[in-house]
């Protein structure tokens, strides 16, 4: 494969994209104007032009090889940093319409073919939670086929303390990819392709019986609940920035302890609104995998962890949270996943877009793999992050909401920031503010019921 062209997993989310599943990914950063006046559209502009040169990986789009035959090439976009921001300076905002307007840009999927990412800037936003005054907003939307949760704090870097950036498993853009070429040879390799797939599962088989390989990621079908729907392009978006002490509890990861806030907040919103929670209220939790070239860019797999929805009380829930996703820590990175993506990644295009690439169509009757997901960053900055001067204060993000989930988590931690964040389908949770609000209480109760229990 020419090292210009995407491998399969990083391929999946564009053809998803294309199939009508929004896979891009949010990411945010709120920085305080203190007392000065907001920054112009032209000021933004000159800061994000000077790190054009910073900011090289991300000068890219798609194109795609003929008929198919081939997965796509990443070419060189010469268009001009600024074409690629937004600045959304026609009137002030409060936090709440904020984050309507980015739900309003995350609705309208990305077109990598085009643009594979935007810069959307909020300079003058009021009423958020540890400001005392305005704050700018930047909002980076992102093809999900070049950037992944790990590249967030280069990315951070890179765009606010002039740092290069950095994206492990991103090969160089082409200037001239040889595409016809490459669909021929597409066409004349298919069939030794779909051959040596074949023999090399029924080799993998084998091994795995014989080795009793029972890594790999466990999805167990779970109970299905009103927030098991295909989701629709609608997009709603809260964040919760608090203070990282507020969740550190010694002797329990902040992740284990938030998961279990999520188990009792996701609990209580269906016990209101459908009368039952199932007892095994389940999320996907996506999980780094740092050194898998075959992932691409996309370095990030995901297992289901079960949230001890049974157990009444909370200390002994996020204990029993953490032992499960301590277990399920190390699937995607087990030799049963990895052998996995390397196998489908040898597979004709053309079938691995139709097989694995496609969304199917909805089915009520489906099992479902998951009631909520969860990604869960750290940054640690190396230099302070500045926008024309106005200090860094959060940041967050958001994992592409899943087709049969209508609800989605993330926790992001900067220095001693750890913001929530929630998204969904409006049609599937239409009262996110009563859930925010759940989730906010379960948050404080869960690192109190651990705190006591010391």
């Amino acid at each position: 494969m020419h090292e210009s062209q995407l491998v399969a997993n990083d391929a999946a989310y564009y053809y998803l994209a294309r199939s009508g599943r929004v896979t891009d990914w949010p990411m945010w950063w709120v920085f305080d104007n203190e007392t000065g006046a907001p920054p112009t559209a032209a000021d933004i502009v000159a800061h994000f032009g000077e790190r054009a040169e910073l900011l090289a990986p991300l000068r890219r789009r798609i194109r795609e090889v003929p008929g198919g035959l081939g997965h796509p090439y990443w070419v060189v976009d010469d268009s001009p940093i600024a074409a690629h921001i937004v600045t959304h300076d026609a009137a002030q905002l409060d936090w709440a319409q904020c984050l309507d307007e980015m739900g309003r840009v995350l609705a309208q999927p990305l077109d990598a073919r085009v643009s594979a990412w935007q810069l959307h800037v909020f300079p003058n936003v009021v009423g958020i939670a540890t400001l005392s005054g305005a704050g700018t907003v930047v909002l980076m939307h992102i093809s999900h086929a070049l950037m992944a949760g790990p590249a967030m704090t280069s990315l951070s870097e890179a765009l606010f303390a002039s740092a290069p950036l950095r994206i492990d498993g991103l090969g160089p853009a082409a200037r001239r990819p040889r595409l016809a070429l490459t669909a021929v040879g597409g066409a004349l390799r298919w069939p030794l392709q779909v051959l040596g797939f074949n023999l090399r599962v029924r080799g993998e088989m084998r091994r795995i019986a014989r080795e009793g390989d029972d890594g790999g990621p466990n999805t167990p079908p779970v109970s299905p609940t009103v927030l098991n729907r295909r989701i629709g392009t609608g997009r709603a978006v809260r964040t919760i920035p608090l203070d990282l002490r507020d969740v550190r509890v010694p002797g329990i990861t902040v992740t284990a302890l938030g998961l279990a806030a999520i188990s009792r907040a996701v609990q209580r919103y269906l016990e209101k609104r459908d009368g039952t929670c199932p007892d095994d209220l389940a999320a996907l939790v996506t999980i780094a995998v740092p050194d898998a070239a075959v992932m691409g860019v996309n370095r990030v797999g995901a297992d289901a962890v079960v949230l001890a929805a049974g157990e009444p009380d909370l200390a002994d829930r996020a204990r029993a949270v953490e032992a499960t996703l301590r277990e399920r820590r190390r699937s995607p990175s087990s030799r049963r996943e990895l052998g996995r993506l390397a196998l489908v990644d040898r597979l004709p295009s053309r079938v691995y877009r139709a097989r694995f690439g496609t969304l199917p169509p909805a089915d009520p009757s489906a099992p479902a793999l998951a009631h909520t997901i969860l990604t869960s960053i750290r940054c640690e900055p190396t230099g302070e992050w500045l926008l024309l001067g106005k200090p860094f204060r959060f940041a967050g993000g958001l994992p592409p909401v899943y087709p049969d989930i209508g609800l989605a988590h993330s926790f992001v931690g900067v220095g001693d920031s750890f913001t929530v964040s929630v998204a969904c389908d409006p049609e599937i949770v239409p009262d996110l503010d009563a859930y925010r609000d759940i989730l906010l209480e379960s948050l404080r109760d869960v690192a109190a019921a651990l705190g006591e229990s010391d």
